[in-house]
């Protein structure tokens, strides 16, 4: 078994985005890893991390560069991934840009295929090239665990009527991803709500947080009863995309005042409706 023209095999399986012509090439057993994977896949977890990059990235390619036989058994491969995210990437939304990641494959060759793939790159590169933010920080310290956050905020000023906090603990990593993605439908679906506010959700780990707010009690049933948050609610009960969770729904004791900074005079004005004038006599709006 020629080295060389095993993992030519292998890079043409990637550019024919073939996954069971990648797997042939592997020994029973092969393993592929990166610097994005939980660790060495092989079989059909290998599959399933190949059908979600191109998923990803339907258009994806590779130009191999210089590739160099080590040894008797083992492969050093340049290459560049070419691709534009144009499909859904970890419950994102598809950015529509190009990605350009140079990366090394160490190609170990076995009697019986490809033993091992070792990818070295720069995982920051792909977020960052998608104009993602890239944040390095630990998983907890103490008492206190980290995470991501999102907002979603319509442009106008808010005086809530009522507040909706949901805490769920996702059954699994991958049940993360999905209800992330089935959280980002719902959102675009509220947007076309007329009472519905504002959005906030947070992520760590598997323990999943969202508070959502509308303009009435009303609002919020029409917003809520239908489409992907109904099937949301139908999968937590049956599907086990949750260990558990539970919804808190709150109304304003007391809803305060708009207030502004001036631009003019730097004084704070306190608004009674959502706009006013200042005591040096400029416009104010609220916050939005």
């Amino acid at each position: 078994m020629d080295p060389i023209n095993l993992c030519q095999r292998y890079f043409d399986a990637w550019i024919r985005r073939d996954a069971d012509a990648i797997l042939a090439t592997f020994a029973p057993g092969g393993t592929y890893q990166d610097p994005t994977t939980p660790g060495p896949l092989s079989g059909e977890a290998l599959r399933g991390y190949v059908q979600g990059l191109w998923a990803a990235f339907p258009d994806l390619t590779f130009e191999l560069g210089q590739v160099h036989l080590i040894g008797a058994r083992r492969v050093f491969a340049e290459w560049k991934m070419v691709g534009s995210n144009t499909g859904s990437m970890n419950g994102l939304p598809p950015t529509g840009k190009t990605v350009r990641l140079p990366g090394i494959d160490v190609i170990e060759i076995g009697s019986e295929g490809i033993h091992a793939v070792t990818g070295t790159f720069d995982s920051a590169v792909v977020p960052r090239q998608l104009g993602l933010d890239v944040i390095v920080q630990p998983s907890e310290i103490g008492p206190f665990r980290f995470g991501t956050g999102t907002a979603v905020r319509l442009s106008k000023p808010m005086s809530p009527g009522v507040v909706g906090i949901t805490e769920l603990l996702a059954s699994s990593d991958e049940a993360v991803a999905h209800i992330r993605e089935l959280a980002r439908q719902t959102v675009i679906e509220q947007l076309l709500v007329p009472g519905f506010l504002a959005f906030t959700a947070t992520v760590t780990g598997r323990r999943m947080t969202t508070v959502a707010m509308w303009d009435s009690q009303q609002s919020m049933h029409a917003g809520m009863s239908n489409g992907t948050h109904a099937q949301a609610m139908r999968e937590f009960f049956s599907a086990g995309i949750a260990e558990g969770g539970s919804t808190s729904l709150f109304a304003p004791v007391r809803v305060g005042p708009y207030w502004r900074r001036c631009d003019a005079c730097r004084q704070m004005t306190r608004l009674a409706e959502r706009s006013g004038r200042c005591q040096c006599g400029v416009a104010l709006e609220a916050v939005a």
